[in-house]
């Protein structure tokens, strides 16, 4: 059985008996249904796999967690609201990749500010891959590269939106292998995404591997390359680029935070609580199932890994916007 990766610290003290500044205790949170943001759409990768962390998290946590899809700016929509959501323990949501890098960097939503949420635990960190249907032509990255050259700018790599998490990541492809392509966005993400890829309507696309597993494992979709340091425990058979000769590595995570302003007694039952969810058998079991990379850091750690992912992603950002590669 695979071994799911853990990231983490000792938790700090859980003050389970100190009080809420309105006056109930730890031992009484919660006492309702929790709301869960998803800022994407229902159906693809982050949709299901949060869905499923939170399942199990209802369990550990003896309330309802309903999750309410919020759209729309690349998920920043969704994230606003979580903002701007009372810090009362009972609204939480889950940010990816654009959430806290494209979102921010290129200003898509007025009153934006990730310094506004706390970050509680990660679920996920893996790398982008490079997706087609069963039916293409294309049966490895060689046939990939060599039709593009032959036809520049004709086939079509999907993504979820304009600089975002895996449009960044075809646009290195691109420069790496020295061909041209249409980059074509899907900004509610990656159902729509996906349903474009096994429908025909894009030749390619740049996304996780857990959006296109079970497409994979059912026969719909292949994978080409796999855009990591290490070949993907899920897909052993597909090279990385770097082992095709390109120096193409990219990655995204999935993350779950609460807004600023959350009671510290609360934030820290939380975090047991996910803790508890990622160690449980059935947990790790259905993560196996799903290829969903599941990788656990608690809020220190992911507050940590998020500052040093924006630092990074916003040079790499601005370094092809210098070369006029992308506009902000």
């Amino acid at each position: 059985m695979i071994t799911f990766t853990r990231r983490k610290a000792a938790l700090a003290a859980l003050a389970l008996t100190l009080p809420f500044a309105g006056g109930a205790s730890a031992q009484d949170y919660p006492d309702k249904d929790l709301t869960h943001i998803m800022p994407w759409s229902a159906g693809g990768g982050t949709d299901t796999v949060m869905r499923t962390f939170m399942n199990f998290a209802e369990k550990t946590l003896g309330v309802g967690i309903n999750t309410q899809n919020i759209t729309g700016a690349q998920s920043g929509i969704g994230t606003l609201r979580l903002m701007k959501a009372r810090p009362d323990g009972y609204t939480i949501g889950s940010l990816t990749w654009d959430s806290v890098i494209t979102v921010p960097y290129y200003g898509l939503v007025p009153g934006y500010d990730t310094n506004e949420l706390t970050y509680l635990a990660s679920v996920t960190v893996h790398p982008t891959v490079l997706a087609v249907n069963a039916d293409s032509p294309y049966q490895t990255l060689e046939d990939f590269v060599a039709a593009a050259k032959a036809d520049p700018g004709q086939l079509s790599i999907s993504n979820v939106g304009s600089g975002g998490v895996w449009h960044l990541p075809a646009l290195d492809l691109a420069d790496a292998t020295g061909i041209e392509v249409n980059h074509v966005p899907y900004p509610d993400g990656s159902g729509p995404q996906r349903e474009a890829l096994l429908s025909g309507e894009t030749d390619a696309a740049s996304l996780s591997a857990s959006a296109v597993y079970a497409a994979v494992q059912s026969g719909q979709a292949r994978v080409l390359g796999v855009m990591g340091t290490k070949r993907s425990e899920f897909l052993p058979d597909v090279p990385t680029f770097k082992e095709l000769g390109y120096d193409v590595i990219w990655g995204s995570f999935r993350l779950i935070a609460a807004p600023k302003g959350i009671d510290p007694a609360q934030q820290a039952v939380l975090e047991k609580a996910f803790s508890e969810v990622f160690d449980l058998p059935e947990f790790q079991a259905r993560a196996e199932e799903t290829a969903m990379g599941a990788v656990y850091m608690d809020g220190a750690e992911t507050t940590a890994y998020v500052e040093a992912s924006q630092k990074k992603a916003f040079a790499l950002i601005d370094n092809l916007v210098e070369q006029g590669i992308l506009e902000k």
